[in-house]
């Protein structure tokens, strides 16, 4: 199958991209338009006819897709830092989405996240809501994934929550009991293969690691993972947005953002696990997975 992947040289593209030459499809590879973003791809250009555009700019997709059987949406930002949600989420996917039609593309894979909805309070979410539906409006047959937190080798969370071992005692925002159910970054790229593959799936899937876990519980597997055992103390959240919101003022890339606190409020787990039952894909344990961390602490 010709398929054409936007975000190619980002986290799950990269990944993604593996997936789909293993299994022999064509590939055309959308890659970042910065500098070097070639290198970051697996395999080489040889493999795969490789395109640099920028889903925010509209006329870097023109004809991108000619020729795709399908068209797999990698691109979004979990936080608003250099880029807004509402350039790539939103309109990133627009641009996607319109483009894919006039190039009479079969089918559309999405990556969303849980949670996202139109009318969610939180910015984050509600912009990953705002795309979905743009999908799921598109008149193209589509599948959504829905994932709850990714980890692996290049992930951007985990490392962001070593960050707060640096302290003595490390301050955990709320109660600690926050739900999350973390899943690998190459069963997604497993699960989106699948969703190319299998022609009966359809539709907008939630999707989960091998079992849920509170924050308490991966911060504790994060010391885990980096070797590094600090005491832990709890702090009721807007306590901790005022230096969350000055790491903001005077850092580029700051650790957490206010948003990102007040996303501790959502449960972030998958009301039915569409992972293996729908996808095959046997999700890998989150517990002691990890290690990673350790070569980059």
């Amino acid at each position: 199958m010709r398929v054409a992947v936007t975000g190619a040289n980002g986290f799950v593209g990269r990944h993604l991209v593996a997936r789909l030459l293993l299994a022999r499809h064509e590939v055309r590879a959308l890659i970042s338009e910065r500098p070097g973003a070639e290198k970051e791809l697996p395999g080489s250009g040889a493999d795969m006819d490789v395109r640099r555009a920028d889903v925010r700019k509209p006329e870097t997709l023109r004809g991108a897709f000619d020729g795709s059987d399908a068209v797999m949406h990698t691109v979004a930002i979990p936080t608003e830092r250099k880029q807004r949600f509402a350039d790539v989420n939103v309109a990133g996917v627009a641009h996607v989405v319109a483009e894919a039609r006039r190039a009479g593309v079969r089918r559309i894979v999405h990556m969303s996240a849980l949670g996202g909805d139109p009318a969610s309070p939180y910015p984050y979410l509600r912009s990953k809501g705002e795309g979905q539906a743009l999908v799921t409006g598109s008149g193209i047959p589509f599948v959504v994934l829905r994932p709850s937190l990714l980890f692996g080798e290049g992930d951007d969370f985990f490392p962001r929550l070593a960050f707060s071992l640096m302290f003595p005692i490390v301050p955990v925002p709320g109660d600690g009991k926050s739900r999350f159910q973390p899943v690998h970054v190459d069963d997604i790229a497993q699960a989106l293969v699948a969703a190319i593959e299998r022609p009966e799936t359809a539709g907008v899937h939630e999707i989960g690691g091998a079992e849920p876990v509170t924050y308490d519980e991966m911060l504790a597997e994060t010391m885990r993972g980096t070797g590094k055992r600090r005491p832990t103390f709890h702090l009721p959240v807007p306590l901790m947005k005022l230096p969350a919101l000055l790491m903001g003022l005077v850092m580029p890339d700051p650790p957490v953002t206010v948003d990102q606190l007040d996303l501790l409020a959502v449960d972030n787990t998958p009301h039915e696990n569409a992972l293996e039952p729908v996808f095959g894909v046997r999700p890998r344990p989150f517990r002691g997975a990890l290690e990673y961390l350790r070569r980059h602490a």
